[in-house]
Order: structure tokens, then sequence, then C-alpha cells
């Protein structure tokens, strides 16, 4: 609709909205919203903003479930509100359904007229609040306007019969339950295509009937439809009388398959039955072609006299008239300022303030970034340009762990209220009781957790249940992720998994002639990396002190060592021996032709990117993620050798083995058979996921039970 309504010369605002009453992610809009945005024919609001425009319309009366304090302020000449799920609208109270009217009209600027969508959705208005006020007209959505795919649906002796969801929030991937899927796939005159999340709960196998399952993530469901003969649903009338999935079906030439009572909506375009009519009804619709195509003629003319976009253009213009001339309709007065605010927990690195930082420096412009952290290296931050505080880590001077908590709570909720950020952003692997106190005394900002992967079995269970508490969860892409078999990997369908995040691009990174100056190296030699980690959680003198050893000495050799800036210990080193002690350590890479390195996230992602041949050496204290597993991933793609603390004795060996340039050249082209596994940098998807989020508005539930702390 907004497509249509833009190319017709209508200007148009999109304020994106995030209710509780409607399961979606909320840091993604529609991509076909996205492409109007970037192509500048619709302009995305900010929370905030104060617009007047002729028509303010809000699609699904469920936006107004709950009040948020944060939407923008509206002068409109005509506010609307479609009714798209008329049996959610019937089931309310009484007072929950004024109070849906009242939040509309103090969102919306002034007393709304409410439009249903069906004639059932009409029905359900006249049965709950008939003293409403209620559009002549049913506001019918729009079908999608794309360019079918060619169909692929090729003579055979069975028809195709599919299933699948537009989004992976939408109800039910399929339309019988596991248990029931013998009766439903049980005949092996049909074919199925099922089209939905990998993790989603599919039919047993095997089945009388031929199955395909494709995973929603490789498929788009415009190509999906073009694999089809019908879509066959488990739509009920009652909940959602104009599902979008068989529009685009419509849309595509596919023919949908309903329940009887979605007659009045689609008439002559479906075919009608039970679920148990499936198989019989799509064998009757193969062997008659005449029957399919009066079904796809009756589509096309139901779409151009009902769910085109020259009909929802036709509305619009009989309401507010033409488009108005002028540059400013819809007006954007005031835009409010937007910042992000990054907390972080310690660590013994500087792994999770890293990753903020990549994730902050590839925020769009219009977003401050600003950090709050327990990391004693807090100070790196304002290095890159960014305001930064540091708050005191009850570990670190052996307070109580709950007048700690009782301290961030208020540290926090100061910090929010003087910052204003529209988004908090943690990086940690415990979401602390007092973040999430916090976090519940302010419902409009947007909630993140930045969650890394390779957790220890059952490590840390309760604080994986206060994920359900974020608005999204990221996680940052591990290279040996095959390998996880913590508590994490059976909650990554609830997170944005992006590739593996970097705080430095390519082409941030130091040439080798520049880099070697920088450090004092020989650029004609063969330089060595050695990066044990801070020390601040396990003894890394014995190895470093070994590795030294080992390299002493050797002619056309050079050696460098780096030194966290919050390690404890910072011995001296041998003569001729270079300390790198300026962060960003990636920066310098090029400088080396090997390393021996602790396999830590940042520094096993940034390696792996350059094609840096390591030896790599993991940090296997209990409180640290599973490095060993990387370290087992790179030695079996042959980027690199593993040696363990416990067996320091395999160091010389593995050093040896690395000097030798045929072994390097070997390792560096093991790397370019991982490219696609490390291609992109996984901070810039992150990033434009929290901006999403940071221009939408959420609007709580307040009734909503709090989490239980424990």
């Amino acid at each position: 609709m907004l497509e249509a309504l833009a190319g017709a010369g209508y200007r148009i605002g999109l304020l994106a909205v995030a209710p509780g009453a409607i399961k979606a992610d909320p840091y993604t809009i529609d991509p076909s919203y996205s492409r109007l945005i970037e192509g500048g024919q619709v302009k995305r609001l900010a929370p905030g903003a104060s617009v007047e425009c002729a028509l303010a319309l809000g699609f699904d009366a469920r936006l107004f479930s709950e009040i948020s304090e944060t939407a923008v302020n509206i002068r409109s000449d005509h506010r609307i509100v479609t009714l798209e799920r008329p049996l959610a609208f019937a089931s309310l109270g009484h007072e929950q359904r004024e109070r849906m009217n009242d939040f509309a009209a103090e969102t919306l600027g002034g007393s709304v007229a409410w439009a249903p969508t069906t004639s059932r959705c009409r029905d359900a208005l006249s049965f709950s609040v008939p003293h409403w006020l209620v559009t002549n007209d049913d506001w019918r959505p729009t079908v999608p306007e794309f360019t079918p795919k060619p169909s692929n649906v090729i003579e055979r002796a069975r028809p195709v019969v599919g299933i699948a969801r537009i989004a992976r929030t939408r109800p039910g991937p399929w339309p019988v339950t596991v248990g029931e899927g013998a009766r439903a796939f049980g005949g092996p005159n049909v074919m199925w295509r099922l089209r939905g999340a990998p993790d989603a709960e599919r039919p047993n196998w095997p089945q009388a009937a031929p199955i395909e399952i494709w995973p929603d993530d490789r498929i788009s469901l415009t190509e999906f439809l073009a694999n089809l003969d019908i879509l066959a649903n488990a739509d009920q009338a009652i909940d959602d009388p104009c599902p979008v999935e068989v529009l685009y079906a419509l849309r595509a030439g596919v023919v949908p398959f309903l329940e009887p009572r979605y007659r009045p909506v689609f008439a002559g375009a479906a075919i009608y039955g039970r679920p148990s009519e499936i198989a019989p009804r799509a064998i009757e619709f193969q062997d008659n072609r005449g029957l399919a195509a009066d079904l796809r003629d009756n589509a096309g003319d139901l779409i151009a006299s009902a769910f085109s976009p020259q009909a929802a253009v036709s509305r619009v213009r009989d309401l507010i008239g033409k488009p108005r001339e002028d540059s400013y309709a819809p007006a954007v007065h005031i835009a409010s300022p937007a910042r992000a605010l990054f907390f972080s927990t310690n660590g013994v690195g500087l792994g999770h303030l890293t990753r903020q930082l990549a994730i902050a420096r590839r925020l769009p412009k219009r977003i401050t970034p600003v950090f709050l952290s327990h990391s004693q290296a807090v100070d790196i931050v304002h290095d890159f340009g960014y305001a930064a505080e540091h708050l005191p880590y009850h570990a670190a001077y052996g307070e109580r762990r709950d007048h700690w908590n009782a301290a961030l709570v208020g540290a926090l909720t100061a910090a929010i209220a003087f910052y204003r950020p529209k988004a908090l952003i943690f990086d940690g692997n415990v979401p602390f009781v007092g973040l999430m106190k916090a976090l519940e005394a302010s419902p409009g900002v947007a909630r993140v957790w930045i969650r890394r992967a390779l957790w220890g079995p059952n490590r840390d269970l309760d604080a994986l249940d206060r994920g359900d508490m974020f608005d999204l969860v990221v996680e940052p892409g591990e290279s040996a992720w095959a390998r996880d078999d913590g508590p994490t990997v059976e909650r990554r369908h609830q997170a944005l998994a992006v590739p593996p995040v970097t705080l430095l691009d390519g082409q941030e990174l130091l040439e080798r002639e520049a880099a070697c100056a920088a450090l004092g190296l020989d650029p004609g030699h063969v330089n060595i990396l050695v990066a044990l980690g801070s020390g601040n959680n396990i003894d890394t003198s014995v190895m470093t002190a070994r590795a030294l050893a080992q390299l002493h000495g050797r002619s056309g050799v050079g050696t460098a060592v780096a030194q966290w800036r919050i390690a404890g210990d910072k011995s001296e080193l041998p003569a001729g021996v270079a300390r790198l002690t300026e962060y960003p350590f990636g920066k310098f890479l090029r400088a080396f032709d090997f390393a021996v390195a602790a396999a830590g996230y940042n520094t096993f992602a940034e390696h792996l990117r350059e094609g840096l041949p390591t030896v790599w050496v993991p940090n296997e204290h209990a409180e640290q993620d599973r490095q060993v597993l990387r370290a087992r991933f790179a030695e079996g793609r042959g980027l690199g050798a593993l040696v363990r603390h416990a067996a320091d004795f395999n160091l010389a060996a593995a050093i040896d083995k690395l000097l030798d340039p045929n072994v390097r050249a070997a390792m560096r082209a093991a790397h370019s058979n991982i490219d696609k596994d490390v291609a992109g940098n996984g901070a810039g998807a992150a990033a434009e996921a929290i901006a999403s989020l940071c221009d939408t508005v959420l609007a709580r539930d307040p009734t909503q039970p709090s989490l239980v702390f424990r």
C-alpha cells in the first residue's frame, strides 16, 4: 500500500511500533518498507518526532494495546485505525477495548475512525463496540506488488501442495502437528513442500507422501510459491480473515486451499474444504485444467476489484484529496536526538568492550554512542571519540553481590535518566539483577544483549532465562559454531546471528611496512606475535617464556609480545623483543608471519579474517568461553596448531612447524576455504538492527509479570 501511495505522489512518514500484543522482531521492518525508505519515497520517523499530516493511519488495532511515552506527536486532519484480527478484538474486555480507543486517540492526535479490513472484522466491531465511529467502506489490505517468479511446476503425476509463512513470528508453520502428520501426509498421490524456520517442528520421516522441507533462510516466499500448485496454510477465518500469504499466493497464480468460512472474502478464487480433504481436492484440481484456469482468472478479478494498489489509492484520495504540491506534507518539525548506551561487564580481557566499540562505530550518525563499563580499560573508548564512564565491579573490590546489585540499579537508572538513550546494549555472559531491574524501570528503552556463544556445559542457565526480557539478542558469529554444545545452542533461534564481529575492517589495518616500522620490526624477517592474553585469570608467563626461548637467537626472526592494558603483570622482555601495547592489536597483524595466541573471540576472528597462521593456546579457565573449541576447529581445518597450557612441552614443536614457510603457505591457502565463513563484519549487521530498534516505538504491557531473579 505504501508503495502505491508513494507512487501516486503522496508524501509518507512511517513510524515503526512494536507492541507486546504482536509477536514480531522489533529490530526489523518489512523489506519492502526498507526499500522505500532507502529510496527516499518514505521517511522513517523517529520516536518523539513532531509531525503534521493530512492522514494518520494506524495499521492494526493491536498497535494500541499499550501506550508509549516515546511515540510521535501528531497533528492530522484524519485519523484511521484498521482492524485485522476480529477474534482477538472481540475477546477483549470492555475496559481493554476502551483503553485501546483512548490510546489510539492519544497517539494519533484526536478521535479515530475504525476501519475493518473485511466483513468479519466489521461484524466484530458491531458486536463489541457499536458506538464507535466506523468507516463506511472496508479498508482491504493490498496485494503486495511483486513480479511472480516463473513457475517451476512441471508436468507430473502429483499436484504440489505447499505450506509457508511470510515470517517466523506468524502462527503455526504447518497445518497439523507432528502427531497428526501420518494422517495429513499419508497419501502418496500428493507432493508436499514445506517452508519454515530450520528448527521448526516438522513431520516425522518417512511419510507415504513425498515431502520437501525448505529452510526459510534459503528460499524467499515468492521463490517458494513458484514451486507450488496449491497453498494450504492452516488459517482460521475467525482469527485472520485475510492472511497475507493467501494474498501473495493469489498474486503468484497459486490457488489457496482454505476453510469454508473464507468464502465471503475470497469467493471463487480459492478451493475450500476441511484439512482432511486437501489431498483429494488437490488431485481433482490437477485433473481439471479448466477448474485451475477459472480459479486463477477469478483471482485476477478479485485482486483488481478489492485488493489492488489502485483501490488503496482511491480510498485515500476520496478521504483527503489529491497529493498536496508543497514539500511539507507530512511535515516533520522536530526529530529528537538518539543515543545508544553501551554497558559491558569486566572480563579478563577486552573482548566485551571491543565488540561494543565495533558495533558503536557502525551506527548511523544520527545515533550517538555512550559507554558505561566495568572494564578498567574503559579509557580506550575516549580514543574513539565517545563519552565513557567506569563503574566498579564487585569482584574487584570484594563487595557483596546483593549490595553491589542494589547500587548498580541506582547507577544505571541515573545514567538512563541523564543520557536518555533509545537503547541499552549489554555485552556480557550474565545480565546482572541490577541491570534487569533498571531496565524494568525504563520501559521505553530498547534492550539488547550481545551474547557470545561457546558457553561451558550447563553454565549460567538462570542468566539465559533472562534473555526473554530483551528485545534483541545478538549472537556474534563463530567459525567453530558446529562444535558448540553449550546451553546457548538451544536458544540460538531466539538470537539474531551475525557474521564474526571485529573492531577493524581490512582497509583499516596497517600494511606490512608501516606496521613493522611502528613496532621496530624488520619487514624482511619472519615476524612472530606472542599474544597469550592478559594473564588475569591464568598464568601465561610460562608459555610466553617458552615461546620466546624457542625463538631466541634465530637469524632472520623478529618477535613481539602483546601486552594488555588491564594486565596485572607487566614483566620485562628479553632484549630485541618488541612490546605491542597500542590498542587495537589487530591494526598491526600484517607485520607478522604467524602468531602464538590465546583463542579469545576477538583475536580468533581477527586472525582468521586476516589469514594469519597461528599456534592457538586456549585459556581454559572455568569462567572463560570454550576457547579450546576454536583452537580445535583451526587445527582441524589446517589453519593453525593447537597447544594446551597443560601440555606446554608441545609448544616448541608447534613453533618449529610454523617456522617452515611451506607450512605457513599451506595454512594461508587453507584460510581461503573458509572465506565465506568470515566474509563481512557482523558489527555492521548488529548496528543496523540496533539502529532500527532506536527508531521503533516500544509499547510494553505494564501488566506483564516481572521476571523472577535468582
